[in-house]
């Protein structure tokens, strides 16, 4: 049996402790207007944490954006699962996880900067966040 592993979002303005230990599935489904958008992660025992965004236009994330959510949850999660087992929140130090985007390999000059990882953005243009896990 793996160690546990947990990553630290913020969800709600809080630091909080989110489990990524036999996660098998990460369904994001975007939103318009202003609704609010989820974030589901299934565990292999069954159980499941709903990650919710504010009901807003500016908070939340499209239906064509959740790819890119997907992808940067399931680079956290691997993350996570590939530090020792006596680390077993990431990141350290109290601070909590953004959600990035991956990074493109790129050769030099203004288009390897435009490849590096960079934040997932909701629609108000700000890093995504998340108002409640459950």
């Amino acid at each position: 049996m793996s160690s546990p592993k947990f990553i630290r979002l913020l969800v709600g303005g809080a630091p909080t402790l989110i489990n990524v230990t036999d996660v098998t599935t990460v369904v994001a489904v975007g939103a318009a207007d202003a609704q609010a958008a989820t974030l589901r992660i299934s565990y292999a025992s069954g159980g499941n944490t709903l990650l919710t965004t504010a009901a807003s236009n500016t908070a939340n994330f499209l239906v064509a954006g959740a790819p890119a959510v997907v992808q940067a949850f399931w680079n956290i999660i691997a993350e996570a699962v590939a530090q020792p087992w006596n680390q077993p929140i990431i990141p350290l130090n109290g601070r909590t996880a953004p959600l990035m985007s991956p990074a493109v390999p790129q050769a030099q000059g203004a288009a390897f900067t435009a490849k590096q990882s960079a934040p997932v953005l909701n629609q108000g243009g700000t890093p995504l966040v998340f108002l409640t896990a459950v």
